[in-house]
């Protein structure tokens, strides 16, 4: 049995200490949160320790996912890692490419596993996907949510378009070489909506469109290469690839097993510990979709001051 335990569960924590509650080959032996009372109220309802303080897991399990604020992603990563754990750290990564690097550097010296929190990875219509994905050449990305007070403290692109940026990146073998961005905050201080254009150095194109702030919640990416149209919905697990063969459009539907996207991704995680393999998203990805998303941050941030600046002259 992997002992396990959940460092925050909070509205995404506590969706781990559910699954890990009910996965074969897990004992779930704990839960910690610096709200105390959150804490011993997850650790009732899934059987489990509760603590007030994550350091009293360390000691009593083998592996802990961390669905810790961003800011604390580092300097709690770092002290489980060096404690002996494996760790699952939820995205993004860290809050700067600098504490990223900390922590993979930990994992690395210390020999733990440091899987990051990629789920759409782990979306079976995703992995459809992946094996039909060739050369993409262009992408067509939509992610829309309902406002939430959840993850104020980071903005749209680090809640949200880092999902599709991490994507993208696994299915395209190339080096952004350029990016253009735009965004703006609605009701938090922080970009609510962003829409952002990469273009790789192959001159494969992706344009995406994220908010947190619309009434509908939609996930959608589609992507284009030589011969095929593929589309994708997130949400439904479904999709349809439309490929010239022979002279003739043919469509075929994507139908892979349908299941919750988290499930996938801990079961990945939980044997990836117990049997010291490499996780399928490792730190140097979180690194790199990382890096891509405060580079969309920082062009979003140049954009608002160029928008400034000409209303200041008009």
């Amino acid at each position: 049995m992997v002992r396990l335990g959940v460092i925050g569960v909070g509205a995404l924590g506590k969706h781990h200490a559910r699954i890990y509650s009910g996965l074969d080959g897990v004992n779930l032996i704990g839960v910690a949160d610096i709200r105390s009372d959150r804490a011993s109220a997850t650790a009732r309802e899934y059987g489990c320790l509760g603590f007030g303080d994550y350091r009293e897991l360390i000691g009593k399990v083998d592996a802990v996912s961390i669905a810790a604020p961003t800011v604390d992603h580092t300097s709690i990563g770092v002290e489980c890692i060096e404690s002996g754990l494996d760790v699952l750290v939820e995205k993004p990564i860290a809050a700067t490419l600098e504490d990223a690097q900390v922590l993979v550097d930990a994992a690395e010296r210390h020999a733990r596993i440091l899987q990051v929190g990629h789920v759409e990875r782990f979306n079976p219509i995703v992995e459809a996907a992946s094996v039909v994905a060739s050369t993409p050449q262009f992408f067509e990305v939509h992610r829309l949510s309902v406002f939430s007070m959840r993850s104020l403290d980071i903005d749209v692109v680090l809640d949200l378009m880092i999902h599709d940026i991490d994507v993208i990146l696994s299915l395209v073998r190339s080096e952004v070489a350029e990016i253009r961005a735009s965004g703006i905050p609605v009701l938090s201080s922080k970009a609510d909506i962003a829409n952002v254009r990469i273009e790789f150095a192959d001159g494969c194109v992706a344009n995406m469109t994220a908010s947190r702030v619309s009434t509908d919640k939609v996930r959608k990416l589609r992507f284009f290469q030589p011969h095929d149209y593929v589309s994708i919905d997130y949400a439904e697990q479904s999709g349809y690839r439309l490929s010239l063969q022979g002279g003739r459009i043919v469509n075929q539907k994507l139908e892979p097993t349908s299941r919750e996207p988290l499930v996938v991704e801990l079961e990945s995680f939980v044997e990836a510990v117990r049997d010291r393999t490499a996780p399928r998203v490792d730190g140097k990805a979180g690194m790199r979709a990382l890096e891509v998303a405060l580079a969309v941050n920082l062009e979003i941030e140049r954009h608002a001051a160029r928008r400034t600046a000409a209303r200041a002259d008009g």
